[in-house]
Order: C-alpha cells, then sequence, then structure tokens
C-alpha cells in the first residue's frame, strides 16, 4: 500500500524507523514536509516571516493528488493544532483514512480521536501496530480490535486498545530511512542524527517519558539499546553516502552505560572517526566516562540541570541530582575541553525568586559554554500537570487546552502566566550574559542594570549568537545555513 506521511518541523528519527519497517514488509511510503523554520517548534520564532514560507496549500494539493492508501502524522503538542489543520482540509477533498500517532495521540488518544478528520490513533510504539492497521486495510477486513496500540472508531464509539510490550530488541528493525527527510532536504544529513536507543530511566514530571512510564508501569525495564555494531552499519552507510559534517547522538541519555560506550567509541573513532554530540545527565557523568568520550571526538555534551533550587529539583521535577553532583559534573566535562551545553527551565509550580537566584548562581559556579533555556510548558498527562492543579495553577480550562494542544512557545513564555514572563525574561537575560560574560566581577557590574535594560528579549538573542561564535557552536552554524539551504519542498 502507499502510505503518505506529512510532517512540519525538523528531521523526524521516528518517522525514518516507521517508513523503513513499512518499506521492509513491501508498502511504499512518501514524504510531505514543511521545514517550518520560522514556526518556532524548530528553530526560529519569527512570526511575520511565517507567511513568507507557508507549505500548507501546497501540501494539501499534493496530498490530494498522490492518492495514497493512507496518511499519517507524527505530533507533538507544539504542531498538534497544525496537523488536525492539515487533515481536515485533505479529508474534506478526498476520502484517504488518516492515522495520528506520536507523543500527544499517545498521551490523549480519545481526544485526538474525538475528531472528525482523524480515522486512528496509535500510541506508543508505532512499528507493529502500523502494520497491522495496514494489512487490516488491504484486506478490507475490520479486525481493529485486536491490534494494540491502535484506536479506531466505530460510529460514535471509540475504542482504545491495550499496549503491546516494548520492542525489547532494536536490532530487529530496519535501519532508518534517511532518504526520505534527506531527499527534501540535502544539507540535513549534514548534522546526521542517530538514535543509539529508546526509553530513560527517569520519569522527570515535566518529560513526556513521565506518562510513558506510568502507561507503560508494567514495562520492568524503560531503556532498550541497539548492539554496537547494529549502530556502527548504520553510521558506515551514512558516512559513504551522505556529506557528514557532525553527528548528534539523540539517545535521551547517551551516557548511560559504561560497558556500552567502551566497546562503541575506540569501534566509532576507527571506522566513522566524524566529531560527534551527544546528551547526557549528572548522575551519568563519570572521568573515565569523560575521557573516553573525549577520545572518541566529543565536541559538545548537553546536561539539563533544568534547577539550581534542590527544592524544585526533588519536589517539583523529580529530580534526585544534587548540586554538588550537579557542579562535579559540569566541571569534569569543561576540564575536558569538551563543551558544556546545559538546560535550565523557568516557571516551575511554586517557584520563587530565591529558586530563580539558585538557578543563577548555579550557571555562575559551573559557566556553562551554552545555556539553553525553557519557559516551563505542560504537556498532556505529565506528573507537573498533577502539580500543578494541586497548587491550584491550572484551572478545569486551561487544562482542556493543554489536551487541545493549545500552549505557548517553550523559549518564549510557555505556560508561565504573563504576570510573571517579564520577571522571568529579566533573569533569562542574567543567566546568557553570565555565560557569556565569564569574569565574575565584569559579570556582577552588568547584573545589576539589567532589570533596567529595555528590549531583553532582543538582548538575550544578541547574547545568544556572541556565545556561539565564541564558542564556535556548529549548531549555530548549521541552523545559519539551514535557512538558507536548498529545500526540495513540501
Amino acid at each position: 500500500m502507499n502510505v503518505l506521511f506529512i510532517y512540519n518541523g525538523s528531521e523526524h528519527i521516528g518517522i525514518q524507523f516507521l517508513s523503513s519497517t513499512l518499506k521492509a514488509h513491501g508498502h511504499s511510503t512518501s514524504l510531505l514536509f514543511d521545514p517550518a523554520v520560522f514556526t518556532g517548534h524548530s528553530f526560529l520564532d519569527i512570526p511575520f516571516l511565517k507567511s513568507f514560507t507557508n507549505l500548507d496549500q501546497e501540501i494539501v494539493d499534493k496530498a490530494v493528488a498522490q492518492k495514497p492508501d493512507l496518511i499519517c502524522f507524527s505530533c507533538f503538542t507544539g504542531n498538534y493544532s497544525w496537523c488536525l489543520q492539515m487533515a481536515a482540509r485533505i479529508k474534506s477533498r478526498c476520502e484517504v483514512p488518516v492515522v495520528f500517532g506520536g507523543v500527544h495521540p499517545t498521551a490523549v488518544p480519545k481526544t485526538v480521536l474525538q475528531n472528525s478528520c482523524v480515522d486512528y490513533v496509535v500510541v506508543g510504539e508505532g512499528e507493529d501496530a502500523l502494520l497491522e492497521l495496514l494489512d487490516c486495510l488491504q484486506k478490507g477486513t475490520v479486525g481493529f480490535q485486536g491490534i494494540a496500540n491502535l484506536g479506531y472508531k466505530i460510529g460514535s464509539d471509540m475504542h482504545i486498545n491495550p499496549t503491546r510490550p516494548y520492542i525489547k530488541n532494536l536490532d530487529l528493525l530496519p535501519l532508518p530511512d534517511k532518504d526520505l527527510f534527506y531527499s527534501k532536504v540535502p544539507m540535513l544529513a549534514e548534522m546526521y542524527r542517530v538514535m543509539t536507543s529508546r526509553g530513560c530511566p527517569f520519569s522527570c514530571s515535566f518529560c513526556g517519558n513521565s506518562m510513558l512510564h506510568r502507561m507503560y508501569s508494567h514495562e520492568k525495564k524503560h531503556v532498550r539499546r541497539r548492539s554496537v555494531q547494529n549502530v556502527l552499519e548504520e553510521l558506515r552507510i551514512a558516512k559513504n553516502k551522505y556529506r557528514i559534517k557532525s553527528i548528534i547522538f539523540s539517545d535521551d541519555i547517551f551516557t548511560m552505560s559504561y560497558d556500552w560506550l567502551n566497546e562503541f567509541i575506540p569501534l566509532y573513532k576507527a571506522e566513522i572517526g566524524i566529531p560527534f554530540s551527544c546528551t547526557t545527565h549528572p548522575n551519568f557523568i563519570r572521568q573515565d566516562i569523560v575521557d573516553l568520550l573525549k577520545e572518541g571526538g566529543c565536541w559538545s555534551m548537553q546536561m539539563g540541570i533544568q534547577s539550581g533550587s534542590e527544592r524544585i529539583r526533588k519536589d517539583i521535577f523529580h529530580r534526585n541530582e544534587t548540586t554538588e553532583r550537579i557542579i562535579q559534573s559540569g566541571l569534569m566535562v569543561k576540564r575536558s575541553g569538551i563543551k558544556l551545553f546545559v538546560d535550565i527551565i523557568l516557571g516551575a509550580p511554586t517557584e520563587t525568586e530565591d529558586d530563580i537566584r539558585d538557578s543563577l548562581a548555579l550557571i555562575g559556579k559551573i559557566k556553562p559554554d551554552r545555556l539553553v533555556s525553557f519557559f516551563l510548558t505542560y504537556y498532556p498527562e505529565t506528573e507537573i500537570i498533577d502539580i500543578a492543579l494541586k497548587n491550584n495553577l491550572l484551572d478545569p480550562l486551561q487544562y482542556e487546552q493543554i489536551q487541545q494542544g493549545v500552549i505557548g512557545y517553550t523559549h518564549s513564555s510557555g505556560s508561565v502566566s504573563k504576570s510573571k514572563v517579564k520577571l522571568y525574561s529579566t533573569y533569562e537575560l542574567m543567566m546568557q550574559l553570565r555565560v557569556l560574560i565569564t569574569n565574575d566581577s565584569v559579570y556582577n557590574g552588568i547584573e545589576s542594570i539589567t532589570p533596567l535594560l529595555p528590549f531583553k528579549g532582543l538582548i538575550s538573542k544578541i547574547a545568544k549568537l556572541l556565545i556561539a561564535i565564541k564558542t564556535k557552536n556548529m549548531r549555530y552554524a548549521f541552523y545559519i545555513k539551514y535557512i538558507f539551504a536548498k529545500k526540495d519542498v513540501p
């Protein structure tokens, strides 16, 4: 059968695995892709430029003209409204069945299925459920009740089937179909993304993993990892096929297993030898791990610290690392010569100004090479929503809006109340300046006047650009080049 994926944003590894799985079973796949450079969720948030790069009508026209047997949308909360709009426009012109998958439908499948433009939802891992759905559609049968991870409608009745176990052996999956995206935007291959694992051992309250862990509470182990040879096979093919300048290991926590890294990194250095970046967690940083990564060609590591307040981290975010461990891990990375990028979240429930100042102080002690700041954004069925409701920080209308995908842009205001955005914007600028200005005396002199500065958002963006230039950040250079890169879209 002919399956059409429709997506907006950046490269999506999950869709690539779905596509390769379908192709391995005799189906054909294609993609209509909107890079969405100026919509905010993937690259830049510049509203007045959105209209100049809007591809919605072209996507609708091409989707109708292709006459696919099934259209698949992968939805996160930020693009869910766009997916609904596109599905409705397509369905108004043809009778093609539409399935929604991804983290948002996984969290609230019945809410998604209530829309007349959505025929099916797939929750959790979608490879097997999608194959079985296609088999039913191809045979003209209606045995949907036997397809685990599938939601469907019979008349006005909605049915959400039980979830199937995790895919335990990821090596059984075909290698991801990278050409699905790279044929649309060849430049994406320059910063090649690969996932060596699925899942995360932690259940941070603000993250979709807290929702998934509750859904899969019967599973003993949430993290599964591909074998070293399976990952190397993908990278060997990619190195020979594409012009790769850097590799990004997009695992939730790449540094989780020293034994796996100790087997992988020497082979990676010998056979691939391309500079790479990865993600980590303060509790999974040791000197032997850092030394191994540095030797293997790691140029940057991204580490979530989220808050400098132990109260916020423990009681609100459900993270157990201590401030001392964060500092120790951060400085360990810095001393190795690997660039350290850190994440911080502003606007946690019950957060006080003293908590924010703890975050500012922690950044001053670590002195990271880049700060990625997020304004707290509530995502459906995450544990932090329960905390917000308990503290009367969300009302029923706001809760319903979250289910419907009505959220703010996480890098500008997120779910933070308008009355507090000004305060948080001031501290966000202070934090960026703290990263830019490593001299304590100079920074202390500037901090005192920061609240008085106009155009804090603009100054913060300038500070981020200067930080990127100072640290020779490959990702920033990639993003700027990406805006003007050749794109065969949609």
